[in-house]
């Protein structure tokens, strides 16, 4: 049935109320405290503007630039807004938004260890931080994602081994969640450790990513995916994919060079091997399994720490080779671990 005219003309005053209402500066609806002593307004990548009621004192605290800007005396030129000075920002919204969220909502998102949503939660963090020098909220941050990325191996083990704790709760929940869900992505973290200089958390996340299948996700059906790793592959820059593959070449040759299929050469070696109850074949066969297994893996740092932490492994051995091939896996790993910047060419 066609409109009348009249009705027609009501539809279009509507839609002309309502493109005016969208046009007005919006509240921030947990931003705009009524206590705050001063107003800041952005625009939004829509078009709009959004008003935030916050702080002196917080800004101040942690930006110099802000201390300074608001230093400045009261004049009648300046703005006002609800009877409070209005301060405009060429900054967008969101990033806004991120920032006073992390001051005054959620400031223990900075005490979280594991989650997928931080660093795209802290993105803009990191953004403003860098434009208004504020060197504390930054420096928190960064301390949230080498938390998540870390930058000593017994860091790293005990984050590998918090994630097979994770790996071993989901296989016996009855409807498991996929991993990928819940722990941060690693070129995502690349891009933002490139992008804002934080380099130290570049080896870890490397050195994940070199161990996950970039043809896993797209051959394997979703439902048998849920402990398999993924990574957002396209993410990754042309630079940083060479850096990936010349990486997992050095892993390779690092281990083929350091760790020998045997360790018959080795005087010290020699000189405890002849204890009665060596049996030298099962530490050739012993030495030449975990070279194998190490040039075969994509993870050589969990394979050789498997050797060190499961003693069933190495029961073949006499306590003292069992002692001393343990120290040889514990110098390699601490070398691999080492040389991870100079690997993938983060130096």
């Amino acid at each position: 049935m066609p409109l009348l005219p009249n009705q027609i003309q009501s539809l279009t005053q509507l839609e002309q109320l309502e493109s005016e209402s969208s046009c007005l500066p919006q509240k921030h609806d947990s931003l705009y405290l009524f206590d705050g002593n001063i107003v800041l307004m952005a625009l939004t990548k829509s078009g709009g503007t959004t008003i935030f009621r916050v702080h002196q004192s917080m800004l101040s605290n942690h930006s110099p630039i802000f201390a300074k800007m608001l230093k400045t005396p009261v004049s009648d030129e300046v703005q006002m807004y609800d009877g409070i000075r209005l301060v405009r920002l060429t900054d967008d919204a969101e990033e806004i938004e991120s920032v006073f969220k992390l001051m005054y909502i959620h400031p223990l998102v900075l005490f979280q260890r594991l989650g997928k949503h931080v660093p795209p939660m802290v993105r803009h963090v990191l953004k403003l931080s860098n434009k208004y020098e504020m060197s504390g909220l930054r420096q928190a941050v960064v301390q949230l994602l080498e938390t998540q990325w870390p930058t000593s191996l017994a860091q790293w083990d005990r984050l590998e081994s918090e994630i097979a704790v994770m790996a071993w709760d989901q296989d016996c929940d009855p409807i498991p969640l996929n991993l990928d869900d819940i722990l941060p992505e690693p070129a995502l973290v690349i891009k933002l450790g490139r992008e804002f200089h934080i380099p130290s958390i570049l080896p870890a996340a490397f050195y994940h990513l070199s161990r996950l299948s970039i043809s896993g996700p797209l051959n394997v059906p979703r439902d048998t995916l849920q402990q398999q790793r993924t990574a957002d592959w396209n993410l990754i820059t042309a630079a940083d994919l060479i850096s990936l593959i010349m990486g997992k070449e050095g892993l390779s040759m690092i281990v083929g060079l350091i760790l020998p299929p045997d360790c018959c050469d080795d005087e010290t070696l020699e000189t405890y091997w002849k204890e009665e109850d060596c049996r030298e074949c099962s530490r050739s066969e012993m030495m030449e399994q975990i070279h194998r297994e190490c040039m075969r893996t994509s993870d050589a740092l969990s394979t050789l720490r498997q050797y060190l932490t499961i003693e069933s492994l190495l029961s073949p051995m006499c306590q003292t080779c069992s002692r001393i091939i343990k120290t040889k896996l514990r110098e390699l790993r601490q070398t691999l671990w080492a040389t991870l910047p100079l690997l993938f060419q983060l130096d």
